[in-house]
C-alpha cells in the first residue's frame, strides 16, 4: 500500500486486460488519454455539467489506483499461475452412492440417541414406580448433597470443569436438578421428583462412556422438575439472577407429549371479567401458546359484543379474531406465538357478553384449510357470569315524565349458546373438545356445561400461581391421547434454540408413563445439535454441490442460503423449501423432487432449468441466481420427519480436482499451523525440535494488538470440513496435538488417501495438502513486496474452495473459521471477472476501519486443442485463445505465468479455485481515493467549497464510491467517524445519504432495480445502536474468540436484540443503462439536498463514482427536517421489521389429515369432569327465604 505522504506519486498505469501485469511507468495525471469523453471540459456555467471530463479522468485513476494495489499487494498472477501449471485428476462421483452413504451415517447417527433416550426412559418408569408411596425425605433441604445437587444454589453444585463438547463448565460425574420459580419447593411431589430420579445418574454416565458424540440427556417430570446430565450452574440474566426455567412449556416437552392438534383460545373479553379475572386468562392464554409446537395451529377470539350504559352512551364492540390472518388458524410458530401474545396482553375487558359468536366464529376457523386436522380443541377462558352489571345495558333506555329510564340489564341465556355449540360440533370433523377455565366467580354452570357436554374438562382458577401445575388434566389429556405416548415411542422435534447453550438443536423426546399409576410422569429428551447434522451432511460436498436439510412440512432446518443458526437469537420460523428452490413458482419440475422428499422416498431427478442461488456478499446484499441444468439426490432418514438432499450442477459430475506436486524442490520448504503458540508448546518442542525459533515469532505488536505474527512466514489453516470428523476437531481443545498432526501431515510424504467410510483414524481429506502445498509458493512472493507500498496492508490472504485458508503474516485463525463461507469469497464468486472491494468494517483485532480488496484465482488452465476451440460458437471455454474478456464463457481473458501457457492471452476456467485478499485500514485508502480528486489548480476539486449558481455560498463537490449493492465504500464523513461507530460506517446505503439521487437512479435512470426479501430469522433491537466507548471485555483475537465460552463470566452482557420478521431491501446495479461514455449525469433540487450528478462506473470492479457538483445540503439549515428524512428512507437499503411480520409468512401446506399423515389416537375419554351446578341445599334455601322474609319486614317498617 502506497503511505500517505506519497500519495501524489502513486503508479497509476492503466492496467490491461490482464490485470496482473506489474506496473512498470508512472502514470502523469495531465498526460491520461480518455477515448470516452472530452478533457477538462466546462459545459456549463451556471446550472452544474462542469465536471464531465473531470469525472472520467478521476474514475479511470481511482481504478488505476486500486488495480495496481491488488496487483502490487496480491500478486494474484502468480498464485494463478501455480494453478495453472498443477497436475489435475478427473473424479466421476456417483452422487447416489454417496447419498446412501450420508444416509447410513445419519441414521446410525439419530438411531444412537433414540436408544440412549429409551434406556433413560425405562429407568425413569422403574425408579418412580419402585419408590411409589416412600417418603424418605419430606424436604429439600434434608437431602445430603450427594442425593440433591441443584443449579440454583452454588453450594449444591458438584465440581465442574470446563469442557468444549459444552462449551462451558459441567460436572460428567453427575446430574443436577433444575426447579422452576413456579414450582413449590416444599411440596412432597416435588421432594420425591427429587429423590426417586436421583439414581438416573448411573444410567447418563454409561450412556456418555459408550456415545462420546452425546450432547444434553435430562428428564423433566410433570411436578416441574428438571435432572440434567451433565451437571451444570444455571445461566443467569444480565442482572446476576438465575433465569428460569420451566421443562413443561419447552418444545422438547410438549412434542413428546402431544400430537399435532388445531387449538382455538375463546377469550371472555366482557367487563364482568376486569380486573383479578383477566389478568389470570391473560396467564392462562400465555401459557396455552407456550405449550404449543410447530407441528399445531392455533388462533385466539377475543368474544364480546356492543352495549349501551346506564345513561344511554352508546358502546361498539366487535367479537374479534385477534391474528393478522383472521380468517384462518395459524401455524404455531415462535412469530405467531409471539405476535398473540402481543395483542392478548394489550386487551382491555369492555364490552358485553357474546359467547354465541365467539364459538360460531371458533368452528369457522376449524372448519378451515389451514390446520392440522387431526384433534381439535376449544379452549374457553369465562368468570361464568350472566351479567355485566349495572353500567351494561342491552336496550337503549327511553324518558318519561318522571325522568330517564335506563335500558335493561343484559342477562344471558347460556341454553342459547350451549344449543349452538351442539349443532355446529355435531357436523364438526373432527369434533371438537371444549376444555373450560372459570376465573374466581362462582360462575361454573355455563362453560362447565360446555366442557362435560363435548368431551373435556372444566377447571376453576382462583389465583395465577402454578398454574401449569393446576392444568395437570389437559395436559394429560394430550398425553392420553396420543397412541405414541401409550406406545412409549418418542419423537424428533423441529429446530429450536437450546436454552443452555448449544446453540440451534433437535431433541429426540420420550414421554414416560408409569406402570402403576398409568398417568404420564415427564419427558426424557437426548439433545443433537443442528451444527453436528450439518457437518456429517456438508462434509461429503465438493465442487459447486451443495446440500439442504428439510422437515415432513417442507420447512428448511438448514441451507447454505439461510443465515448460519449461530446468527439466530430465537427459535427459527423454517422457510419453505420452495422459496429458496422454487422461486416464483420456477422450475415447475421441482415440485416433484418435495413430493417425493415428503413422502419419505429415495430418488434423484434431472431439472434442465435449475435455478440454484449463490449470495452475493453478506446476507443483506441478496442472492444470485444461475440457471443451469442440475440433478437433485434426495433421501429420507428412517425414524425421523427429516429428509435430505444434494444438488448437483452438470459440471459437478466430473470433478476436476488439483494433485499436489510431486517435485517439492521448488516449494516453500515448511509450511507453518496457523496455532504459532504451540509449537513452543512442550509436545511441539519435542515433535518439531526448534520450528519455533525458526518461526521468529512476535507478540503484541502495534500493528497487530494481542496477536503472534510471524513476518518471515505465512500460516496455513483448516477449515473443519477439512477434517474427516469435523464434530471431533471443533471440541478438540489438544491443541498441541492438533498443531503437530497438521504439521507432520502437511509436511511429510504419507499418502493422502480418501477419507475411511467407518473408522475416522486418517484426520484429513483427500486434496487438502495439495492446496497448502501449491498455495505455499506465493509466501515468498508476499514477503518480497515493497514494504514501503504496502506498510498500512494489514493481512494478505487467499481462499481455496476446499477450505485451506493462508495468510501472512503468519498468525492464527478462528476454529469456526471457513473462508468459502466469507462475505469476501462470495463477493468474488458472484463477479469472477472484476476486482472487488468491500464496505468499510472494524477489523476483529479492534485496530480500526478497514477495507477488503479481492481477486479470483480460477481453477488450473485446461489443455484444450485449437481444432475444439474453433468448433465452439460464441463465447470460448477455459484454455482457447482470446483477445479479450468478451470472448470467454468467463468473462476473463489472460495471459498466464505458467510454463508452456506464455505464448498468448487465453481463457479463464469457469470455476473459481481460490480467493485471494487483502485487508487495507481505510484511512489510508480513503486519503489516496480523495488524493486523486484534489487539484489545487481546479477549483471544483472533490470536497472543494465554491459560491453558489445562484450567488449564495455554501456549494462543494461531494464525491462517494459505492458497490454494486448501492452500499457506500467511501464517505467523506466516514474519515471522521470514530472506529467503534460500525453502524456509521459499515454498510452505509447511498440512499441514507443521497436519497433524491438514489431516488432518481432507480426509477428515471432504471440504474437500480429493487429486490426484496422476508427474512423470517431477522433480528431486531429494543432501541438504537450506540458506539462501544472501547473493546474492552470484547473478544477480539482468534484466540479470545476460540476460548470465550471457557473464559466468559457467569453474568452475561445485557442484550436489546430479539428475534422477527423484517423485509430485506436492496438493490442491484444494472450497468447496461449507462451512456455510451458510461456514465450518467442528472440535476436534483429536493427537500434534502440540491446539485449537479454525475455516476461513472469503474467497470474492472463492483465500483461506482458519484459526483455532486454544486452540492448543498438543506438539511442541515434547518432544525429538523421531515421531508428529508422521509426521502432517504424511502431509497434506503437494509432490513426493516414488519410489524405484523407474522402476515408474511403464507402457508399453503395440506393438512396432515388430507395426507392421511395423522398419528394415531387413543380417543381417550375423560371421566373426571365436574363443575358447581349451583342448586342449593334445603338449608341453603330456607335461609334465603328467611333473609328475604327479614328483609320485607323491615321494608315495611320504613
Amino acid at each position: 500500500m502506497v503511505a500517505m505522504g506519497t500519495a501524489v506519486f502513486l503508479c497509476h498505469c492503466l492496467v490491461a486486460t490482464v490485470l496482473m501485469l506489474p506496473c512498470t511507468e508512472t502514470l502523469n495525471y495531465n498526460e491520461i488519454d480518455h477515448d470516452e469523453g472530452p478533457g477538462y471540459s466546462y459545459a456549463s456555467e451556471d446550472g452544474g455539467g462542469r465536471l464531465v471530463g473531470h469525472v472520467q479522468n478521476w474514475a479511470t485513476l481511482i481504478q488505476n489506483y486500486i488495480l495496481q494495489l491488488a496487483s502490487d499487494g496480491l500478486k494474484t498472477e502468480y498464485t494463478q499461475s501455480y494453478y495453472d501449471n498443477a497436475d489435475y485428476i478427473y473424479q466421476k462421483k456417483n452422487a447416489s452412492n454417496i447419498v446412501a452413504h450420508v444416509k447410513k451415517l445419519l441414521d446410525s447417527y439419530f438411531a444412537r440417541k433414540e436408544d440412549v433416550a429409551k434406556r433413560i426412559a425405562n429407568a425413569v418408569k422403574r425408579l418412580h414406580d419402585d419408590n411409589l408411596g416412600k417418603i424418605i425425605y419430606r424436604s429439600l433441604p434434608e437431602m445430603p448433597k450427594e442425593i440433591y445437587k441443584d443449579s440454583d444454589i452454588p453450594g449444591r453444585l458438584p465440581k465442574l470443569e470446563y469442557n468444549a463438547y459444552f462449551r462451558q463448565a459441567v460436572s460428567t460425574e453427575s446430574s443436577t436438578v433444575k426447579i422452576s420459580d413456579e414450582v413449590p419447593r416444599e411440596s412432597q411431589d416435588t421432594v420425591n421428583a427429587v429423590f426417586y430420579t436421583k439414581d438416573l445418574d448411573d444410567v447418563f454416565i454409561s450412556n456418555f462412556n459408550n456415545d462420546s458424540s452425546l450432547r444434553w440427556q435430562y428428564f423433566g417430570s410433570v411436578e416441574g422438575v428438571l435432572r440434567k446430565f451433565p451437571g451444570r450452574e444455571w445461566s443467569r440474566n444480565f442482572a446476576g439472577f438465575y433465569n428460569d426455567y420451566d421443562p413443561r412449556v419447552r418444545p422438547w416437552y410438549i412434542t413428546g407429549t402431544s400430537d399435532p392438534k388445531d387449538v382455538v383460545i375463546i377469550l371472555d373479553c366482557s367487563t364482568s371479567m376486569e380486573g383479578k379475572k383477566f389478568d389470570i386468562a391473560i396467564s392462562l392464554v400465555r401459557i396455552i401458546l407456550d405449550t404449543l409446537t410447530k407441528q399445531d395451529y392455533v388462533n385466539v377470539i377475543c368474544a364480546r359484543a356492543s352495549h349501551w350504559d346506564e345513561v344511554g352512551d352508546w358502546y361498539p364492540f366487535n367479537t374479534t379474531v385477534l391474528s393478522c390472518k383472521d380468517d384462518r388458524l395459524v401455524p404455531a410458530t415462535t412469530a405467531h406465538r409471539k405476535d398473540l401474545k402481543e395483542k392478548t396482553g394489550e386487551l382491555k375487558p369492555k364490552g358485553t357478553s357474546e359467547l354465541k359468536r365467539g364459538f360460531e366464529k371458533a368452528f369457522e376457523l376449524l372448519s378451515g384449510k389451514s390446520r392440522t386436522g387431526c384433534q381439535a380443541l376449544i379452549i374457553l377462558v369465562t368468570d361464568g357470569k350472566d351479567t355485566d352489571g349495572e353500567t351494561v345495558r342491552c336496550g337503549p333506555g327511553y324518558y318519561t315524565r318522571s325522568g330517564y329510564v335506563p335500558g335493561p340489564i343484559c342477562k344471558y341465556d347460556w341454553s342459547k349458546v350451549w344449543n349452538r355449540v351442539k349443532e355446529l360440533n355435531a357436523v364438526a370433523q373432527p369434533q371438537a373438545r371444549i376444555f373450560s377455565y372459570g376465573t374466581i366467580d362462582a360462575g361454573e354452570i355455563f362453560p362447565g356445561h360446555l366442557a362435560c357436554k363435548n368431551r373435556g374438562y372444566f377447571k376453576k382458577l382462583t389465583d395465577g400461581e402454578n398454574l401449569i401445575g393446576k392444568m395437570r388434566d389437559y395436559f394429560n389429556f394430550l398425553s392420553s391421547n396420543s397412541q405414541q405416548t401409550k406406545d412409549f415411542e418418542g419423537k424428533w422435534t423441529a429446530p429450536y434454540i437450546d436454552a443452555f447453550g448449544l446453540k440451534q438443536m433437535v431433541t429426540h423426546a420420550i414421554p414416560v408413563i408409569s406402570d402403576r399409576t398409568e398417568k404420564l410422569l415427564g419427558v426424557v429428551g437426548v439433545d443433537c445439535t443442528l451444527e453436528e447434522i450439518e457437518n456429517l451432511i456438508v462434509n461429503e460436498q465438493w465442487g459447486s454441490v451443495y446440500a439442504f436439510l428439510i422437515d415432513n412440512y417442507g420447512g428448511t432446518i438448514f441451507h447454505p442460503l439461510l443465515k448460519p443458526s449461530s446468527d439466530l437469537v430465537e427459535d427459527p420460523i423454517l422457510v419453505p423449501i420452495r422459496q429458496l428452490e422454487q422461486p416464483e413458482g420456477q422450475p415447475e419440475e421441482f415440485s416433484a423432487v418435495i413430493d417425493a422428499m415428503l413422502k419419505g422416498e429415495t430418488g434423484y431427478r434431472e431439472i434442465k432449468n435449475a435455478q440454484r442461488g449463490v449470495p452475493k456478499g453478506s446476507f443483506s446484499d441478496g442472492v444470485k441466481r444461475q440457471v443451469m441444468p442440475a440433478t437433485y439426490f434426495y433421501t429420507h432418514l428412517d425414524k425421523t420427519d427429516y429428509s435430505f438432499a444434494f444438488s448437483l450442477a452438470k459440471t459437478d459430475e466430473v470433478f476436476r480436482q488439483a494433485e499436489e506436486p510431486k517435485d517439492r524442490s521448488h516449494l516453500q520448504p515448511t509450511s507453518y499451523f496457523n496455532l504459532l503458540k504451540e509449537y513452543n508448546s512442550t509436545l511441539g518442542r519435542q515433535e518439531l525440535p526448534g520450528e519455533f525459533e525458526k518461526m521468529q515469532v512476535f507478540y503484541n505488536e502495534p500493528k497487530y494488538p494481542d496477536l503472534r505474527v510471524s513476518y518471515l512466514y505465512s500460516s496455513f489453516f483448516l477449515a473443519p470440513r477439512c477434517y474427516c470428523d469435523p464434530n471431533v476437531y471443533l471440541v478438540d481443545d489438544d491443541l498441541a496435538t492438533k498443531t503437530v498432526a497438521a504439521h507432520k501431515f502437511i509436511n511429510g510424504w504419507d499418502p493422502d488417501v480418501e477419507c475411511p467410510k467407518d473408522d475416522k483414524k486418517n484426520k484429513f481429506r483427500k486434496g487438502i495438502r495439495a492446496d497448502v502445498l501449491i498455495t505455499s509458493q506465493i509466501e515468498k512472493i508476499w514477503r518480497s513486496r515493497n514494504k514501503k507500498m504496502l506498510q498500512d496492508v494489514k493481512w494478505t490472504y487467499i481462499g481455496c474452495r476446499s477450505g485451506v485458508f493462508r495468510t501472512y503474516p503468519g498468525h492464527r485463525s478462528k476454529r469456526y473459521y471457513d473462508p468459502t463461507k466469507r462475505p469476501w469469497y462470495h463477493r468474488v464468486i458472484t463477479n469472477s471477472d472484476k476486482t472487488s472491494i468491500s464496505t468499510a468494517y472494524m477489523d476483529s483485532a479492534g485496530v480500526g476501519k478497514i477495507i477488503s480488496v479481492s481477486q479470483a484465482v480460477f481453477e488450473g488452465m485446461p489443455t484444450i486443442d485449437e481444432e475444439q476451440c474453433d468448433l465452439v460458437d460464441g463465447k470460448k471455454p477455459g484454455g482457447c485463445k482470446c483477445s479479450t474478456d468478451a470472448d470467454c464463457v468467463s468473462a476473463r481473458c489472460y495471459k498466464s505465468k505458467a510454463v508452456n501457457l506464455t505464448d498468448t492471452t487465453r481463457c479463464a476456467s469457469v470455476k473459481v479455485e481460490a480467493v485471494t485478499s487483502l485487508d487495507i485500514l481505510y484511512n489510508d485508502f480513503h486519503l489516496n481515493v480523495f488524493e486523486i480528486m484534489r487539484d489545487i489548480d481546479m477549483p471544483l476539486s472533490c470536497q472543494f467549497t465554491y459560491p453558489c449558481p445562484d450567488g449564495e455560498p455554501g456549494c462543494s463537490t461531494r464525491c462517494y464510491l459505492f458497490d454494486n449493492s448501492a452500499n457506500i465504500v467511501i464517505d467523506p464523513q466516514f474519515i471522521s467517524i470514530s472506529d467503534l461507530d460500525t453502524a456509521k460506517y459499515n454498510r452505509v446505503s447511498l440512499g441514507k445519504k443521497e436519497g433524491e439521487i438514489m431516488r432518481e437512479l432507480i426509477y428515471k435512470h432504471r440504474f437500480f432495480f429493487r429486490k426484496e426479501t422476508i427474512d423470517f430469522q431477522g433480528s431486531c433491537s429494543l432501541s438504537s445502536s450506540s458506539p462501544r466507548v472501547n473493546l474492552n471485555g470484547i473478544a477480539k483475537t482468534p484466540g479470545e474468540l476460540d476460548d470465550y465460552y471457557k473464559n466468559k463470566g457467569p453474568i452475561p452482557n445485557f442484550s436489546n436484540k430479539f428475534g422477527c420478521i423484517q423485509d430485506v431491501v436492496g438493490y442491484q446495479a444494472n450497468s447496461s443503462v449507462l451512456e455510451p461514455s458510461g456514465m450518467i449525469i442528472g440535476n436534483i433540487s429536493g427537500s434534502c439536498k440540491s446539485g449537479f450528478y454525475y455516476v461513472k462506473a469503474l467497470p474492472k470492479t463492483n465500483l461506482f463514482l458519484l459526483v455532486v457538483e454544486n452540492w448543498r445540503n438543506y438539511r442541515e439549515s434547518m432544525y429538523f427536517n421531515f421531508n428529508c428524512r422521509i426521502t432517504n428512507r424511502v431509497s434506503a437499503t437494509g432490513a426493516f421489521r414488519i410489524i405484523n411480520g407474522t402476515c408474511a409468512h403464507e402457508d399453503d401446506t395440506a393438512s396432515l389429515a388430507s395426507l392421511n399423515r395423522c398419528p394415531v389416537s387413543t380417543n381417550y375419554e375423560i371421566t373426571n369432569c365436574t363443575y358447581n351446578t349451583g342448586t342449593p341445599t334445603n338449608t341453603q334455601l330456607a335461609w334465603s327465604l328467611l333473609l328475604v322474609g327479614l328483609g320485607s319486614i323491615h321494608l315495611v317498617a320504613l
